[in-house]
């Protein structure tokens, strides 16, 4: 028996729901701003890129701007969230643990190339949403290294400093992509930032 939802010439067929949309808006938003530039982009432009409607834009974002944040919360917090933060907060760090959750978290990075791209590109302008979670996700870390480093040594390294390790991180693992995510860039880039968690983290 045939399915009700569907008519034989194909024109019932059921509309993906919201989180497909969504999915596919934020898709076609990252091809987008990598070329452009999120603020030069119309939601216009992300509806026909993403081929939804106006109304359905409305029904998955708020507005452009709930869009940009969806987009940089999903590459930034959740990797953040999920690995680097839940490895600090551990009862006992050492240099194994960090390197790998280091690697996990790099891995996740490159899997995920063209966002981690686009939120390079636009985390130095300071009129972008991404500076501010670039900037809060990498507060969160080093005060959970700071409390880490300081269960273990007594001693407690300034944010400035851990801040300014974890920006030579993300340059490192930018400059990967940008050369092209071959298997000796891949290498190359997590050792190079092993050697920085090395100076931060000793055992």
């Amino acid at each position: 028996m045939s399915n009700p939802a569907y008519s034989i010439d194909g024109r019932s067929r059921k509309r993906p729901g919201i989180e497909a949309q969504r999915e596919r808006i934020l898709t076609a938003s990252v091809e987008l701003f990598c070329q452009r530039g999120s603020r030069a982009v119309s939601i216009s432009e992300l509806c026909l890129a993403a081929e939804v409607s106006r109304p359905t834009f409305y029904k998955c974002f708020e507005d452009k701007s709930a869009l940009i944040h969806a987009l940089y919360e999903d590459a930034v917090n959740q990797p953040v969230e999920a690995v680097m933060l839940a490895a600090l907060n551990a009862d006992s760090i050492h240099r194994q643990s960090i390197e790998d959750a280091l690697c996990q978290l790099i891995d996740n990075i490159f899997d995920h190339a063209g966002v981690a791209a686009l939120v390079f590109a636009e985390s130095g302008d300071p009129e972008s949403p991404a500076f501010t979670i670039i900037d809060n996700a990498f507060d969160r870390i080093a005060t959970a290294m700071q409390n880490s480093i300081s269960k273990g040594t007594g001693k407690k390294p300034s944010k400035v400093f851990l801040k300014s390790m974890m920006a030579a991180c993300q340059w490192i693992v930018h400059d990967s992509i940008r050369k092209g995510l071959t298997t000796k860039n891949r290498r190359e880039a997590k050792a190079a930032v092993y050697e920085i968690a090395r100076l931060i983290v000793k055992d």
